[in-house]
């Protein structure tokens, strides 16, 4: 028997009547999760986590797909719970996203309006209210879209780390929309968006060849999961966000 094979019976021995079974691996964590709504979230993941938080980031030239990504969070989880949404920067269109399927009754829109170092403590406010709150929301959100980098990248860790300590109490899931990724392992789930190619098609079957409009954006997204939830890294799929025209 090797030296470190020795070592570790003898530390076994010495916790067994504390500890059994010291160095076994730890069973995976089986979290619930929320639906989105997107087959290659649900299909990958079963959705988004609850007791942690989840990340959707990419480029600011990206922030169609992650609005739009969110929409499809809140027509999916407002089927079965009430949702929240800080809007950091007053962005969000509800009868866009009505039209999506959104249950806007259920859905506490709380709009901050501004796109500077007080709106973002405004936003972090909120969601903090939310969460120590306690209960009422299965899922909530934070959109952070619009923000200068500048400002987001002076969150500072400890903040990220305290959102993390509290959710994972509460039978909730907590979304932040971020233009860049700045969670780091303080996110169970990160979800990055790239890409964004124009789809078009003709308005109609007897419209001349050149009469086209763009009806959606195909991104590129990512899934990338701690290792605490037993779930490898996933490649890229296509996430497709549909125009509504009125």
């Amino acid at each position: 028997m090797s030296s470190a094979a020795q070592i570790r019976s003898q530390i076994e021995a010495q916790l067994a009547d504390r500890i059994p079974a010291a160095f076994a691996p730890r069973a995976p964590i089986q979290m619930p999760t929320i639906p989105t709504g997107v087959g290659i979230i649900d299909s990958a993941i079963g959705g988004i986590p609850c007791g942690g938080i989840t990340e959707v980031t990419g480029p600011a030239s990206r922030s169609v797909g992650r609005k739009s990504l969110l929409v499809h969070m809140l027509a999916r989880a407002t089927q079965e719970h009430f949702c929240s949404l800080v809007d950091a920067t007053d962005s969000f269109d509800p009868r866009s996203a009505h039209a999506a399927g959104v249950h806007l009754k259920r859905v506490l829109w709380i709009r901050c309006g501004g796109r500077n170092m007080k709106t973002l403590e405004q936003a972090f406010k909120a969601a903090d209210l939310l969460l120590q709150g306690g209960g009422g929301f299965g899922l909530l959100t934070v959109d952070l879209t619009g923000i200068p980098e500048k400002f987001v990248r002076k969150i500072p860790l400890m903040t990220w780390f305290r959102f993390s300590r509290v959710i994972e109490r509460l039978p909730a899931a907590l979304v932040f929309i971020t233009p860049y990724p700045v969670i780091g392992t303080c996110a169970i789930v990160t979800l990055h968006l790239s890409g964004g190619e124009i789809r078009w098609a003709q308005p109609a079957e007897d419209s001349p060849s050149h009469a086209l409009l763009p009806v959606g954006l195909d991104f590129q997204i990512e899934i990338q999961t701690r290792r605490a939830l037993r779930k490898s890294p996933q490649s890229a799929g296509t996430f497709s966000a549909q125009a509504r025209w009125a």
